[in-house]
């Protein structure tokens, strides 16, 4: 751990103290003061769980830089970042959902931003932020006042499902676009096997039945993709880390549906602030006929309905099974910047500039689908 450093601030009568973390011990002793500066829109991935977790797993990506803000012994703002060589970004990767900076007001923000933009080595880079989050407009401002080469740039959508409402509502209005049968599957599978629908349970053995899941997960194109859970070490760590942490918050949920004994679905969900996070799904191959993966997912979103949930939160890109069920969306960017430097200005030219334009050609290029 680094001890703290004392920053200029006119606008409070105690001064901001500046801690940088690079300890795994001090990072865990946040752990509840961290859950406090949690908004009223907070998501499961801004617990300090989900980031204990990801550090657990994943420490071999960087050196831990967390960025923790003070003023006397409160706690003001927190920012979970790696140091990468001459690169500074967020404590995130492709299994982060969502990423974002923590601040207790919109001064305590300010004073977080810039303190985290003043030991910026060479270049920095966060995502997946949400497009709007105010911490967004904090940094580009902050960004622009310490004259760095910055942009922010379009990461990608990820559905929601609304289930304040009305069920039957929804159904009418969705069914269109399911592209399938799917409650005449639902009949059938209870017609012609030994079926069970186990929707959103808590677990009663947690390792068995996160043995059976991740082995569904993995049994199909995602195990032979590689990016299924079991694909490497680190990833099940994460997730089996994840899934112990909240299933000791009595937030974690697990759905199957079990066809003659095998589990043709699964579905790994976070229960957080009556929203339903979908963290991971998958289905037996063998079953596609009767498209389990997708009668699950409309018998969740019809539990959910039921139990008066706000929302089923899909996660990630906007796949067109997710988008048979969505009715709204979050959109998320990447937000980079460079010091001007000879090397910082070529690589930001290259990043805004070059990049987007042989992106563009290359999809100009690419034969039409028929």
């Amino acid at each position: 751990m680094t001890g703290k450093s004392i920053a200029n601030d006119t606008d409070h009568a105690r001064p901001l103290a500046i801690e940088w973390i690079t300890d795994e011990d001090r990072f865990a002793e946040l752990a509840a003061v961290w859950d406090g500066l949690l908004p009223d829109d907070a998501s499961p991935f801004d617990l300090h769980g989900w980031y204990s977790n990801w550090w657990k797993a994943f420490e071999g990506s960087g050196r831990l830089a967390v960025c923790a803000t003070w003023r006397g012994e409160e706690l003001e703002g927190v920012f979970p970042l790696i140091r990468s060589g001459n690169r500074l970004g967020a404590l995130a990767n492709q299994h982060s959902s969502l990423f974002r900076p923590l601040a207790r007001n919109q001064a305590a923000m300010e004073g977080l931003a810039a303190a985290v933009i003043e030991a910026i080595p060479g270049s920095f880079e966060l995502a997946p932020l949400p497009s709007g989050d105010p911490s967004v407009a904090v940094l580009e401002h902050a960004l622009g006042r310490a004259r760095m080469l910055n942009f922010a740039e379009s990461l990608h959508t990820s559905p929601i499902v609304e289930t304040d409402g009305d069920f039957e509502a929804w159904r009418v209005a969705s069914k269109q676009r399911w592209g399938a049968p799917l409650e005449r599957f639902r009949r059938k599978m209870g017609r012609d096997h030994e079926a069970r629908f186990e929707i959103l349970e808590l677990p009663q053995d947690l390792e068995a039945e996160l043995d059976v899941g991740f082995v569904v997960e993995g049994s199909g194109w995602k195990g032979r993709a590689k990016t299924a859970i079991v694909s490497t070490p680190e990833t099940e760590r994460f997730y089996r880390g994840v899934a112990r942490a909240f299933h000791a918050r009595g937030e974690l949920r697990l759905s199957r549906i079990v066809l003659d004994g095998a589990v043709a679905a699964f579905d790994l969900c976070l229960l957080y602030r009556n929203r339903l996070y979908l963290i991971k799904t998958g289905y037996d191959e063998r079953f596609s006929k009767l498209a389990p993966g997708l009668v699950l997912r409309l018998s969740t979103i019809e539990r959910c309905f039921e139990l008066g949930y706000e929302a089923h939160e899909l996660l990630g890109e906007d796949s067109e099974w997710k988008l048979k069920f969505a009715t709204t969306e979050r959109r998320h960017v990447v937000l980079r910047a460079y010091r001007r430097t000879p090397l910082g200005a070529g690589r930001y030219w290259y990043r805004a500039m070059v990049r987007p334009r042989l992106k563009s050609a290359y999809r100009s290029l690419r034969p039409k689908a028929r």
